[in-house]
């Protein structure tokens, strides 16, 4: 009845409102109970947007706080329930009716959320393998901007286990990508963000040539961007290469 369906989503509301409260004061077991509780009444309520949007961010939550307790290998589970439950299809097919499909943000968080705990339960090549799937899958598509957050994704994994050669490897990639964007302009402060941390990797590797090039290739764009008429960032980007 519908009464019965709004008693549901009502419990559901309510014990992630209770998961909220306990995480935030640090009661990370207790907050699981109730986003776990959360997650179930949820389910139980008719599917709408309301109702799958909350079992989502219970579930979401839920994977956090499971990490918080040192059980990456619960939290991959849950992610993995939140990542079909909010319908991310991060190997989406190249093209459909109304033209070709990109990977949304929304895929690639949930990516970052089962690559995180994966790498955390001691599964770094599991964690690698849902960055790669994505990356080649926005390759086929060639959409510039999600293969970008792949290789960050897959150089953030790489920091996280001191792999600095493979982390140099993903940042140039990325750095070199955003040159291919349709407005790189729009992107100064990432595509310099990036440049300046492969100059940082760099160093740690004891590459002084390229820690030196990422970091003048970071000030010119920087410059460039601050300038008016910087419609020329594109083609400045790959004097320097």
């Amino acid at each position: 009845t519908a009464s019965l369906w709004d008693a549901w989503w009502a419990a559901g509301g309510a014990a992630l409102s209770l998961g909220d409260l306990e995480r935030d004061a640090g009661n990370v077991a207790a907050a699981e109970h109730h986003y776990r509780i959360g997650a179930v009444q949820y389910r139980r309520a008719p599917r709408s947007a309301r109702t799958v949007g909350g079992r989502v961010r219970c579930l979401e939550e839920l994977g956090d706080v499971l990490l918080a307790q040192g059980r990456p290998w619960d939290a991959y589970r849950v992610f993995q329930e939140g990542a079909d439950a909010a319908g991310v299809d991060p190997a989406r097919p190249a093209g459909e009716a109304d033209g070709p499909v990109f990977v949304t943000r929304e895929d690639l968080r949930w990516t970052s959320h089962l690559a995180t705990a994966a790498q955390a339960a001691g599964r770094r090549r599991l964690a690698v393998e849902h960055y790669e799937a994505v990356l080649a899958g926005c390759e086929r598509r060639r959409d510039v901007a999600g293969q970008i957050l792949c290789w960050q994704g897959l150089a953030h994994l790489a920091e996280a286990d001191m792999a600095w050669p493979e982390a140099a490897h993903a940042l140039t990639n990325a750095s070199t990508l955003y040159s291919s964007l349709p407005d790189p302009e729009a992107h100064t402060g990432e595509w310099v963000a990036c440049l300046r941390e492969l100059g940082r990797v760099c160093k740690t590797l004891g590459r002084r040539d390229e820690q030196i090039r990422a970091f003048k290739l970071a000030v010119r764009i920087e410059q460039i961007g601050a300038a008016p008429g910087s419609e020329t960032m594109a083609g400045d980007e790959h004097r320097d290469h």
